[in-house]
C-alpha cells in the first residue's frame, strides 16, 4: 500500500487529453470528463428517481468518479480503435482491469476491494451501470456540441455517432435530456 502513489497516479488524469486524434479548439482532460460524467449521472439518477425508479445514488456517483481511473496509467484509448475488433476490446478491458488493480492496490486493503468492485460495476447492466454508461456518452456528446459550436465542424460526425448510440438507450431520463438538448442538425 502506498497512498501517496495512489494520489499522484490519480492526478495524471489532469494531463490525459480526450479525443487526442481530433483537431480540438478546447482540450478536455479525463479528470474534467470524469467530473462531468458524475454530474450528469447524478442528474439522470434524480430524473429516474422522480419517475419512480430505485437508484443507489452513492454507488452510482462512486462508480462515475472512478469509471476511467485506469486511464491515469493507460492514457485515453481512442474509441474507434478500442471498438474496432471484439477480441481487441476484450483484451483491452482485461488490461484496463490489470492497470486499475495496480492503482487501487495502493489504497488500504480494507477499501481496495470495494474500489475494484465499483470500477467493475461502473457500466454493469443494473440501473446504476446503465446510467453511468449513458452519462459517459452524454458527456462526450456535450463536449462535441461545444466543439462544434466553437466552429469545429469536424465534430459533427462524432455528434451523429454518439446520438445513434444514445438513441438505443431505454432510460426515460436519457430521452428527457436528449429532447431538451440543443443538438446541431
Amino acid at each position: 500500500m502506498d497512498l501517496n502513489k495512489f494520489f499522484f497516479t490519480e492526478r495524471n488524469l489532469d494531463r490525459v487529453i480526450r479525443f487526442s486524434n481530433q483537431m480540438r479548439i478546447k482540450d478536455e482532460s479525463v479528470a474534467a470528463h470524469s467530473f462531468h460524467t458524475a454530474m450528469y449521472s447524478m442528474i439522470l439518477a434524480d430524473l429516474e428517481i422522480a419517475a419512480g425508479n430505485k437508484v443507489n445514488v452513492e454507488k452510482l456517483l462512486r462508480s462515475a468518479l472512478i469509471h476511467d481511473l485506469e486511464e491515469s496509467m493507460t492514457g485515453d484509448i481512442l474509441h474507434g480503435f478500442k471498438y474496432s475488433d471484439p477480441e481487441l476490446l476484450k483484451n483491452m478491458r482485461k488490461m484496463g482491469a490489470e492497470f486499475y488493480e495496480k492503482i487501487v492496490e495502493n489504497l488500504p486493503e480494507s477499501i481496495s476491494g470495494k474500489y475494484m468492485d465499483l470500477w467493475r460495476d461502473a457500466k454493469s447492466e443494473d440501473i446504476e451501470g446503465e446510467i453511468v454508461e449513458a452519462a459517459d456518452k452524454i458527456e462526450a456528446l456535450i463536449y462535441s456540441i461545444e466543439e462544434y459550436s466553437l466552429g469545429n465542424k469536424n465534430f459533427k460526425p462524432i455528434i451523429d455517432y454518439i446520438m445513434d448510440g444514445l438513441a438505443k438507450v431505454e432510460l426515460g431520463s436519457v430521452r428527457y435530456v436528449l429532447k431538451n438538448l440543443d443538438i446541431p442538425k
